[in-house]
């Protein structure tokens, strides 16, 4: 394995998709209408089922805690109670209510604030999962940002049993212990620079202008501008997808280390292992001597 295995991906100009500002998609209706024919086609657009199966949710449980707190047969609470402690209870409690209803349709439909990260100034992963994070049920890219996570967790645990393994094979501060501690090092922030390249291009990416010209195309209403614009779209998607497989490059390189590393910790074993044979072999031999 050389520095060569491990590079940052980057570009510009292309496959990029700036949006201005967060977007709060303004009606579910128009959603439905723009995605649903590529959510039973695409698992693409899964993560945005999953919103909004959570937000039904919360509706039907906002929905069960109003029966059963005004329900006759519930609490039976009444804003005109003749007792002031349960009419005031009873306000107070539909105003938490109707907070929980605004607040999680609010949180549901609006899209997470932009963050765009510097790459280069990157050196460990607090700045980039929380980002990923907030668009893991994004559609369109709510996979790749879910692969990128993936990925910044898988090399942290990499490094963690890498550096385990090279403390164990090489004396701290020796000439082989910092090149390969160096070179793990090397690994992981690449990955999660490569995951912030990731994460700037998955909050850039305009998904409602996406799923648009999709709907067009669809109805055989798309302009040649449309197909351009389309095509810069899927182009921007696979210029995500080429990230996150050169990370995984990253990954698999960092595992094939762990492995011949162990190798090395098992050849020592096994030789120990004859050595004590050997040693063993000679003491039953030498047995004779003491009858």
């Amino acid at each position: 394995m050389n520095s060569g295995e491990f590079c940052i991906l980057s570009r510009t100009g292309q496959g990029s998709l700036f949006a201005t500002g967060p977007r709060v998609n303004h009606s579910l209706l128009s959603i439905l209408g723009y995605n649903l024919h590529d959510v039973l086609h695409s698992n693409e657009d899964w993560p945005n089922v999953k919103r909004y199966a959570r937000l039904f949710a919360t509706y039907i449980l906002i929905a069960v805690a109003v029966v059963l707190i005004y329900a006759p047969w519930g609490l039976a609470l009444r804003p005109w109670d003749y007792d002031i402690l349960r009419a005031g209870m009873s306000i107070i409690v539909g105003i938490g209510l109707a907070g929980v209803f605004g607040t999680s349709t609010y949180l549901a439909l609006k899209d997470p604030d932009v963050k765009l990260l510097e790459p280069s100034h990157i050196m460990d992963d607090d700045e980039v999962i929380p980002v990923l994070e907030e668009y893991v049920d994004a559609p369109y890219v709510g996979g790749i940002a879910a692969d990128a996570l993936e990925q910044v967790h898988s090399a942290g645990r990499k490094k963690e049993r890498l550096c385990k393994v090279i403390d164990m094979q090489f004396s701290e501060g020796s000439i082989s212990w910092d090149r390969f501690t160096s070179l793990v090092d090397t690994a992981e922030r690449t990955v999660i620079r490569n995951a912030a390249l990731v994460a700037n291009n998955v909050q850039s990416f305009d998904r409602e202008g996406y799923a648009k010209e999709k709907g067009r195309r669809r109805n055989a209403q798309t302009s040649d501008r449309g197909n351009e614009q389309l095509a810069l779209y899927d182009e921007s998607l696979a210029h995500m997808r080429e990230i996150v497989t050169a990370n995984d490059r990253v990954l698999l390189e960092m595992g094939k280390l762990e492995l011949e590393l162990s190798k090395l910790e098992a050849d020592d074993t096994l030789q120990d292992n004859n050595e004590t044979v050997e040693e063993l072999q000679s003491l039953i031999d030498e047995t004779r001597f003491y009858r």
